[in-house]
């Protein structure tokens, strides 16, 4: 090797240790810069997640989210459901004081209405029982023989009484037995009078229904009743077809008791069809009225 050589490479050209310069500056200004930055070891960069991986690994949280949401709105309708149970449960509760006392009211009226027909009947059993007697010491006083003829007034004379007590304010709990009673002795009368006792196959539809309805009907009279009143009209009618239909059956065609009843006898059977007849033409007008209507 020459001399010139050996000089070359023992000595650094000036350009180059410029460059060495400027490339140990720069160096020194990365070093300063990367001591301010953080360090990571490889270690802490093999648990942490790939942010290289594709977008469809990450969506795992979203169906929670979504399954979250349901369970909310889920939350929200049971919460309404049982606001509006609240007043239903409420209103028979605050309703049943409201009918209690509406029931209660009736009870009383109810139980005046069974007390005064005790009172009344017993108030008419003592008039009747004054007013016998005052007839009783009347006969004695004045020594009238009433024994053949005359006993049939110890029935009609109550039967009157009890018929005018209930006519004046005792009610039918008065005038019905005194209808009965005051029919009883106008037949009692009639067949002591006459000798008549077989009639009572026939007569005592005279007694009752007649009897019956005759009090309801003088009842209804003095109470303006119009129900009552028919009722009355209807058992009185009924009582007295009763009677002309056996007086027909024993008297005219049986003659049980071997009397003349004179026309009456001989026209009872005529009278029987005719009064049947208008029965069955009065309620087939009616029938016919009410299917118009």
């Amino acid at each position: 090797m020459s001399k010139r050589k050996r000089a070359s490479l023992g000595k650094t050209p000036a350009g180059a240790d410029q460059k060495s310069g400027d490339e140990a500056a720069a160096s020194g200004a990365d070093m300063v810069e990367k001591d301010d930055m953080a360090h990571v070891s490889p270690d802490l960069l093999a648990g942490s997640p790939d942010i290289f991986a594709p977008k469809w690994n990450e969506p795992p949280a979203e169906p929670s989210e979504v399954v979250s949401e349901p369970v909310v709105s889920e939350a929200v309708p049971e919460t309404t459901t049982e606001k509006p149970n609240e007043p239903v449960i409420a209103e028979p509760v605050e309703s049943s004081p409201i009918f209690a006392p509406a029931a209660a009211p009736p009870v009383y009226p109810k139980a005046m209405a069974e007390r005064r027909p005790g009172g009344g009947s017993s108030g008419a059993l003592g008039i009747v029982l004054v007013v016998v007697g005052l007839f009783a010491l009347g006969v004695v006083l004045f020594g009238v023989d009433l024994t053949q003829y005359g006993w049939p007034l110890f029935v009609i004379i109550p039967g009157l009484t009890l018929l005018v007590v209930g006519f004046v304010g005792g009610g039918q709990g008065a005038s019905i037995p005194g209808g009965i009673v005051t029919m009883l002795g106008l037949l009692l009368a009639y067949s002591n009078s006459t000798g008549d006792w077989p009639s009572w196959a026939f007569a005592w539809s005279l007694v009752v229904p007649f009897g019956v309805g005759l009090g309801i009907y003088l009842q209804a009279l003095r109470d303006r009743d119009l129900v009552a009143l028919k009722r009355g009209r209807t058992l009185m009618f009924v009582g007295a077809l009763i009677f002309m239909i056996g007086f027909v059956l024993f008297e005219s065609i049986l003659g049980i008791s071997d009397m003349d009843y004179g026309v009456f006898g001989k026209a009872a059977l005529p009278g029987l069809l005719v009064v049947i007849g208008i029965i069955l033409l009065v309620r087939s007008i009616q029938r016919s009225r009410r299917a118009n209507i």
